[in-house]
C-alpha cells in the first residue's frame, strides 16, 4: 500500500512552529466487508538538518442502510452507510539527537454517506464516498479540537483462482481539516489541512 500527502499547515502560529509534509508513505492494510484499517509511515528531510516522520493509522466500520433493496437490479447493490472514524497521525521532527512531536492528533469521528456495490464477470465492484466529523484530541494542551473528514474508497475483488485466495485493488481518497486552537500556549490559531491518495494491492479470501 503506498499513499501520497499533502499535508500543510493553515493557521497563523509564527512560521517557526509549522511545517509541510509531502513524501509519500507506505504501509499496510486491512479491509473487509464493511470494515477498514490502515497504518502507513513515512519521513520527509528539511533544510537544516532537520526530518519529519509520520505516522497515520486508520479505523473505519460502516453499517449499510439499504432503503431500495429489491428495487435495483439483483447484481447492483445501492447502499446509504452509517459509520464511526478513528484515525490517529503523529509527526516527529527530529535534529540530531532531539526529538520533538510536532503534530500529534487522535480522531473519532461519525458520518453517513452513499455506497454501491456490483457483481462483474470477473470480481466485485465496489465503492462508497462517506464525510465525517468528529472530535479531535491532541498531546499537549488542555483542549478539545474538531475534524472534518471527506473518505471516498473504490475496490475490485477477484474471483478466487489459487483455493480461497484472489486478489484486491482499490483506491482511496482522503480529505481531512484538524481544526485547532492552542492559545493556551502561542494565542493563535494552529490548524492543518491534508489529502491522502491511496493505492492498494492484496490478497483477498
Amino acid at each position: 500500500m503506498m499513499s501520497t500527502l499533502d499535508f500543510k499547515f493553515v493557521g497563523d502560529a509564527p512560521s517557526e512552529l509549522v511545517f509541510a509534509f509531502t513524501n509519500p508513505t507506505y504501509g499496510v492494510f486491512y479491509s473487509r466487508q464493511e470494515i477498514f484499517f490502515s497504518y502507513t509511515r513515512g519521513a520527509q528531510d528539511l533544510s537544516g538538518g532537520d526530518r519529519l516522520v509520520l505516522s497515520d493509522a486508520t479505523m473505519s466500520g460502516w453499517a449499510p442502510v439499504r432503503p431500495f433493496k429489491g428495487d435495483t437490479p439483483r447484481k447492483l447493490d445501492v447502499f446509504f452507510p452509517l459509520g464511526l472514524n478513528s484515525d490517529f497521525r503523529k509527526i516527529v521532527r527530529t535534529k540530531g539527537s532531539t526529538e520533538i512531536d510536532a503534530f500529534e492528533y487522535t480522531v473519532v469521528a461519525v458520518g453517513a454517506g452513499v455506497g454501491f456495490g456490483i457483481e462483474t464477470g470477473a470480481g466485485y465492484l465496489s465503492g462508497y464516498a462517506l464525510p465525517f466529523f468528529g472530535i479531535a484530541s491532541r498531546s499537549f494542551g488542555n483542549d478539545t479540537d474538531t475534524s472534518a473528514i471527506v473518505t471516498a474508497n473504490a475496490e475490485w475483488l477477484s474471483r478466487p483462482f489459487i483455493g480461497r485466495f484472489g486478489v484486491s485493488v482499490g483506491y482511496g481518497y482522503r480529505w481531512q481539516k484538524w481544526y485547532s486552537d492552542v492559545g493556551d500556549i502561542t494565542g493563535d490559531s494552529f490548524d492543518y489541512v491534508g489529502s491522502k491518495h491511496t493505492v492498494r494491492i492484496g490478497l483477498s479470501y
